[in-house]
């Protein structure tokens, strides 16, 4: 019960912040590379190297533009996360995030680091 509670004031606070409905159950489709786990991502980058690397941090990139877009239309203000973040770093944040829990799907984590790219930023 105090989960939910906790959850369902996060996602009125979130809503509130942003001036967005509030979050409601749905499904998200992410089409692309990012629909995959952290594990198969972290295989695929040990096994071939900078090519899959660079694939992911494309996708991630453009997650973390597009919902930049997407907060700049709700809130009428800029929304510059991840400007001046040099790829390493990015490459960097996925790969802790996908080894600390390798059972995330890619979109989770993405959000995840844009929040702390949104942190980092202020």
């Amino acid at each position: 019960m105090r989960a939910m509670f906790k959850t369902g004031v996060a996602a009125l606070a979130g809503a509130a912040l942003f001036n967005l409905p509030p979050a409601r159950a749905q499904v998200v489709w992410t089409v692309g590379i990012g629909n995959t786990s952290c594990a198969t991502a972290m295989r695929n980058m040990e096994k071939t190297g900078a090519g899959w690397e660079n694939h992911y941090l494309t996708w991630l990139g453009g997650f973390v533009s597009g919902y930049n877009m997407a907060v700049a239309d709700h809130t009428h203000a800029n929304a510059r996360v991840g400007e001046g973040i040099p790829n390493g770093k990015i490459a960097d944040l996925l790969k802790a995030s996908c080894k600390k829990d390798p059972s995330k799907p890619l979109p989770q984590v993405a959000a995840e680091i844009r929040a702390d790219l949104a942190a980092f930023r202020q």
